[in-house]
């Protein structure tokens, strides 16, 4: 009875384990080869390109996950990303990748 209750304990304790981490680290894509890194958590985003890092706050969005600051949107929907920095609006057709994910040809 009680290797039965410790194995229990065991495997109701695995999917919390590998859901410990409450962020996400993102490779983003775009054309032209213009890529930057974004690290999801409930508190919020941030937008690493090159030396820069930028802290975006969640927001209600009904296109899905948005964050923003001033003069800097994100917003992730499924695989599909849009970003806006600055007036910088060249980041065209951005996809997410997870750490360890292939790259899809879209083409």
């Amino acid at each position: 009875m009680g290797r039965l209750l410790l194995s229990a304990m065991l495997v109701a304790a695995v999917p919390t384990a590998a859901c410990a981490s409450n962020s996400d680290a993102l490779t983003i894509y775009c054309d032209g080869g213009r890529t930057f890194l974004a690290k999801i958590s409930p508190d919020g985003a941030l937008v690493t390109i090159g030396r820069r890092t930028v802290a975006l706050k969640p927001r209600p969005s009904s296109l899905g996950r948005r964050f923003d600051a001033t003069d800097a949107a994100l917003i992730i929907d499924g695989d599909m990303v849009a970003l806006v920095l600055d007036d910088d609006i060249d980041f065209r057709n951005c996809r997410a990748n997870a750490p360890g994910s292939q790259l899809r040809n879209a083409g």
